[in-house]
C-alpha cells in the first residue's frame, strides 16, 4: 500500500490543480477577449471565432460551473451568430443561439436565483427577476439576447413565440438595472422589439425612443445601433430618408471609437452596404 501512496498523492494533487488551472486560464481569456472584439478584419475574426468558442467549451468540460466561462461562452455564441452566421445560414445560427442561451441559463441557475427559467410561468419569473442585481446582468442579458435571436429566426414556432414574453421580462430587468450594458444592448433590443407591426405589439414611438436613448448612451459612436434602427424601425415606418441617413452615418463614421467595438463596427459597415443594395426591395 505504501508504494502506491506517492502515486495517489500525485493524482490527488493533479485533480486539485486542474480547477485552479482552469480558473487561471479563464481569467486570461476574460482579460484578452478585447483582442477579438477589437479586430479590424471581419474575415479574420470569423475564422478565429470557432477555435475560441471550442476552447471555452473544453474549459467548461473541466469546470462546468465556472460562471465567467459560462458567460463568455454565451456572449461568444451570440456574437458569432449575430455578426457572421444568421444572415447566410439562419438554421445554423439558431443552434448556436440556443447553445449560447443554455450556457447563460446555466450561469443563472448556478447562482441560485433562477433555476427553472425555461419551465416556469411568466408570473413566477417576473417575481424572481425582482431579486436580480448588477452581478446578474451579464448572464441575464446574454440569455435574453441568444433566446431572442433564436426566436427571431424561427417565428413560425409556437413554442419559440410562447417564450418571447419571458425574454422581454428578462431584458426589461436588465434595462432597469443597467440600460447601458453592452453598448446599450437593452435599449437596442427594445428598439427592435417595438419596431414590429402594431397588431403584434409594436409601438413606433417607443421604438424610436429606445434607439435614440441607445445612441445617447453610446455618444453616437456605436455603428451597429444605426444598422439596427435602419433595418427595423426605418423599414417598419417606411421612412426611406431616415434609412439612407442612418446607413450613411455607418459608412462615414470611423470604426472602433468605443472600446471593444471595432469588430462590430466593421461588420456594421458590411451589413449597411448589403442593406443599401436591397433598398428597392424594402421601400
Amino acid at each position: 500500500m505504501k508504494k502506491f501512496l506517492p502515486i495517489l498523492l500525485v493524482l490527488a494533487s493533479a485533480c486539485s490543480l486542474r480547477p485552479i488551472a482552469v480558473r487561471s486560464t479563464a481569467e486570461v481569456i476574460k482579460g484578452g477577449v478585447g483582442a477579438l472584439y477589437n479586430e479590424s478584419d471581419p474575415t479574420f475574426a470569423q475564422d478565429a471565432f470557432p477555435a475560441q468558442l471550442k476552447l471555452l467549451e473544453e474549459l467548461l468540460y473541466n469546470s462546468p460551473r465556472n460562471a465567467s466561462l459560462l458567460v463568455l461562452a454565451a456572449q461568444g455564441f451570440a456574437g458569432y451568430s449575430f455578426l457572421f452566421i444568421e444572415d447566410s445560414n439562419p438554421v445554423r445560427a439558431q443552434g448556436f443561439y440556443r447553445r449560447g442561451r443554455n450556457y447563460a441559463l446555466r450561469a443563472l441557475s448556478d447562482c441560485g436565483k433562477f433555476k427553472n427559467i425555461k419551465t416556469e410561468n411568466l408570473a413566477a419569473l417576473s417575481k424572481e427577476l425582482k431579486s436580480a442585481s448588477k452581478k446578474d446582468v451579464p448572464a441575464l442579458f446574454w440569455a435574453a439576447f441568444n433566446w431572442a435571436g433564436e426566436i427571431n429566426l424561427k417565428k413560425d414556432s409556437p413554442e419559440n413565440l410562447a417564450a418571447l414574453p419571458k425574454v422581454v421580462a428578462m431584458m426589461r430587468r436588465v434595462k432597469e438595472i443597467n440600460p447601458g450594458y453592452y453598448f446599450a444592448g437593452p435599449e437596442l433590443f427594445f428598439g427592435t422589439y417595438y419596431s414590429r407591426p402594431p397588431m403584434l405589439g409594436g409601438n413606433p414611438k417607443k421604438a424610436k425612443a429606445s434607439f435614440d436613448q441607445a445612441q445617447a448612451l453610446n455618444h453616437g459612436q456605436y455603428l451597429m445601433g444605426y444598422v439596427l434602427e435602419a433595418q427595423s424601425y426605418a423599414v417598419a415606418v417606411q421612412d426611406q430618408t431616415l434609412f439612407e441617413s442612418l446607413l450613411k452615418k455607418v459608412k462615414d463614421l470611423p470604426a472602433g471609437q468605443l472600446p471593444n467595438a471595432r469588430l462590430s463596427d466593421e461588420v456594421a459597415k458590411e451589413k449597411a452596404a448589403r442593406l443599401l443594395e436591397k433598398e428597392n426591395e424594402l421601400f
